[in-house]
């Protein structure tokens, strides 16, 4: 007899969460104590908040910082780090150090396929913001993150989508052939029996 020994990893809340913050609007968030450290900052800095269902704050990363006009972030990181932090919902957060608040063709693009990945996985993206230093403006209250946006990454996510569900009804269809292989060798059997 073979034994097989599975290691399971277990996420426990820190003790020492004593209060819990919560964000429930884009004000909340650019009152955030992280937030307003990176407003007024010479270099892009952008910022992953992963909540829960109720949006209660379970984890702020800096996720990469830029240079005065610019910074590259993988939509991967984003993903993973909602996934390992098991949000239920994210908000990103960046700071333009030019103060404007006019969301870039990038902000856009990088808010609408992370918006689009995260689905994928069930969770939500609430918002992208940016700030400055006096000010933030919410690209979810533009109605600048689309549920419909396609690009060729996510035309790809939906291609492996269709694929996988192609796969599961093949599996399916081979399943229901076997058992009604069966039934049709019972239904059998017990006609010989009968005659």
């Amino acid at each position: 007899m073979e034994v097989i020994i599975i290691e399971i990893e277990i996420m426990k809340k820190l003790q020492d969460e004593k209060i819990k913050r919560k964000v429930n609007k884009p004000e909340d968030v650019f009152n955030l104590e992280e937030v307003q450290e990176i407003k007024d900052a010479i270099q892009e800095h952008f910022l992953f908040l992963g909540l829960d269902r109720v949006n209660n704050i379970r984890n702020i990363s800096l996720l990469g910082i830029g240079t005065s006009s610019h910074i590259e972030i993988d939509v991967k990181y984003i993903v993973r780090t909602a996934l390992v932090t098991a949000s239920d919902r994210v908000i990103l957060v960046h700071n333009h150090p030019s103060n404007s608040l006019e969301p870039s063709l990038q902000d856009k693009e990088i808010s609408n396929i992370s918006n689009q990945l995260l689905k994928a996985f069930n969770i939500r993206l609430l918002d992208h913001i940016i700030v400055s230093e006096n000010s933030y403006v919410s690209m979810e209250s533009l109605k600048l993150i689309n549920d419909k946006y396609e690009s060729e990454r996510t035309k790809m996510l939906d291609k492996i989508t269709v694929i996988e569900e192609n796969i599961k009804l093949k599996d399916e269809i081979v399943r229901l052939n076997k058992e009604l292989k069966k039934y049709r060798e019972m239904e059998k059997d017990t006609e010989d029996e009968y005659e």
